[in-house]
């Protein structure tokens, strides 16, 4: 990109900060770094199902479908979703062996004819990021390319952070049932209605686990040593059946669809 039509998409993008079309000129900026194929944005939370906020390139089916079933194998809400760390992720960087073997890479990606994938991580609010991902279908992102959206990520960030202070706080990225005032299952609910069986101190670290707090946060919450946190957990997981945070989410997300 030439430094004429840089300064333009970036003047263009300052002023769409607090309206409707601060997405669209984000995508222009960040497009415009390195090539790709198509491009997609969704909005992740901690504790609530990924929201499709829009697409260029891209299959509506193929959003469908990942709102239907896919969004619970996707790394990169695994990541927000543990981390909650704002940056550029290139799909490399999530894809270790589980992963690789996993529904989100073989299947989903392959049926959208995806075969590498970086994402932008901005942070949205509450515990909510919006997530813009470029994606390519011949060859892969080369470190300088992923190198080039990290030199230039501040500007993405500060962007955001600008429209996100000053945007209609009435403003609504999507059409999902939050956006349109249908309260979501609380944490603590869910952790009462699904695991009866649990005692109120288990209950208690559900909640937080669901609310998207680490072990350290959890035990400074609950005045106890990450060690016991540990503890709680093994032994949840246990009278749950299961062996990963994720699939303690997914029994929350089949349940009650999480919005």
């Amino acid at each position: 990109m030439s430094g004429d039509g840089f300064w333009k998409i970036l003047a263009q993008a300052i002023s769409a900060t607090g309206t409707d079309r601060h997405v669209d000129r984000l995508i222009d900026m960040i497009g415009a770094v390195v090539p790709q194929n198509l491009i997609t944005v969704t909005r992740y939370s901690a504790t609530r199902k990924p929201e499709f906020v829009k697409h260029r390139g891209y299959s509506d089916e193929m959003v469908a479908r990942y709102l239907d079933t896919y969004y619970v194998f996707d790394p990169f809400y695994a990541y927000w979703r543990l981390n909650r760390r704002a940056g550029i992720v290139p799909l490399k960087s999530l894809a270790d062996d589980a992963p690789k073997r996993g529904r989100y890479i073989a299947e989903f990606l392959a049926q959208s004819e995806i075969c590498d994938e970086v994402g932008i991580l901005l942070e949205d609010g509450d515990d909510w990021c919006l997530g813009i991902f470029l994606d390519r279908s011949t060859s892969m992102f080369s470190d300088g390319e992923v190198a080039a959206l990290c030199s230039r990520f501040p500007v993405f960030e500060a962007l955001h952070a600008t429209d996100t202070r000053t945007r209609d706080p009435n403003l609504r990225r999507t059409s999902t049932p939050e956006a349109m005032g249908e309260a979501p299952v609380s944490a603590v609910q869910a952790s009462l209605i699904l695991w009866p069986d649990l005692t109120v101190r288990e209950r208690e670290l559900v909640a937080l686990i669901l609310q998207g707090h680490p072990n350290a946060t959890i035990a400074s919450r609950l005045g106890i040593a990450p060690g016991t946190v540990k503890n709680h957990r093994a032994r949840i997981y246990e009278k749950l059946d299961i062996t990963t945070e994720r699939e303690l989410f997914l029994q929350v997300f089949q349940q009650y669809r999480l919005s």
